[in-house]
């Protein structure tokens, strides 16, 4: 009883602070979430010593500098809190404006060939926009989905997410609707950076072995949808870039747990990229390493 009670009291904040924040103007909005995620990294110590500790082994640098990108990967994530709870409320023209959207063509190619297509992202910049925006251009998208531990909490996430035309698979029972998803020549978003319990593979993360979801592989093998990496990018003026690349070439004929490993591997390398290029916008407070080979 008295965890329920909480989880409602939790839940119930929860959609008081995100009624306020809705009303914020933007500025307003992002300077908060600056500000509490200023908060929240001088006083998890333990977050922000994991987070300083993988930031050192992967890009190989001091912990005065991995401090300093461990501190604007907080705010970052603050920034994008701020961001989803506003959500809602953003026109399709305000999501326009905030978001440059490049690579549009390489979505309407593969989708002209009728098989549909997989959006290969990560919890990069604010990956929430980048599925907001993807709707905005017209095009029907859903993503495999995590439910929280909190139930009323992930009514709440998922009813912001509703509010723009999101739609979530849950992750226990996402195989039949990918493959019917794909069936009708849609876009299915699927985040493949993380340690999770799904079916995976080793591949090489940094410099070090990290259990990866082959799901996307899989997925596409099996349909032929064609994978697309995409990526959103945070700009220094907060606007936001959001990037389409060309179809990933995929191994084919080598074996099916060849062609899971090469394949996977090339995603997961792609992924790497971008967050060597921006670490400030990767949750390296994750345990991505967590899982080893035995």
């Amino acid at each position: 009883m008295w965890r329920t009670l909480k989880d409602y009291c939790y839940a119930f904040t929860a959609k008081c602070i995100g009624l306020c924040i809705a009303r914020l103007p933007r500025k307003l909005a992002l300077f908060s979430g600056v500000y509490l995620a200023t908060v929240v990294f001088l006083l998890s110590r333990r977050q922000r010593d994991k987070a300083c500790k993988h930031l050192e082994q992967s890009l190989e640098i001091g912990q005065p500098i991995a401090r300093r990108l461990v501190r604007r990967s907080f705010q970052n994530m603050g920034k994008n809190l701020m961001e989803f709870m506003q959500l809602p409320r953003m026109s399709v023209e305000t999501l326009h404006q905030l978001v440059a959207f490049e690579g549009r063509e390489h979505i309407d190619k593969v989708l002209a060939q009728g098989r549909g297509a997989i959006i290969l992202t990560a919890h990069f910049g604010n990956w929430e926009l980048l599925g907001a925006s993807i709707l905005a251009h017209g095009y029907t998208i859903r993503g495999i989905t995590r439910q929280l531990r909190s139930r009323r909490l992930d009514a709440i996430v998922s009813s912001y997410r509703e509010k723009v035309g999101w739609q979530g698979i849950d992750r226990d029972r996402a195989v039949r609707e990918v493959l019917r998803c794909l069936n009708r020549n849609e876009l299915i978003a699927i985040l493949a950076d993380v340690d999770t319990r799904t079916r995976g593979i080793f591949v090489d993360f940094f410099g070090r072995p990290a259990y990866t979801p082959y799901g996307p592989v899989a997925f596409a093998l099996k349909t032929g949808a064609a994978i697309l990496p995409t990526f959103i990018v945070r700009q220094p003026d907060d606007s936001h870039r959001a990037i389409v690349e060309a179809p990933l070439p995929l191994q084919q004929g080598g074996g099916r747990e060849e062609d899971l490993l090469v394949n996977t591997q090339r995603f997961t390398k792609i992924i790497e990229s971008y967050i060597r290029r921006y670490p400030e916008q990767w949750i390296w407070m994750h345990e991505r390493w967590k899982t080893q080979p035995k």
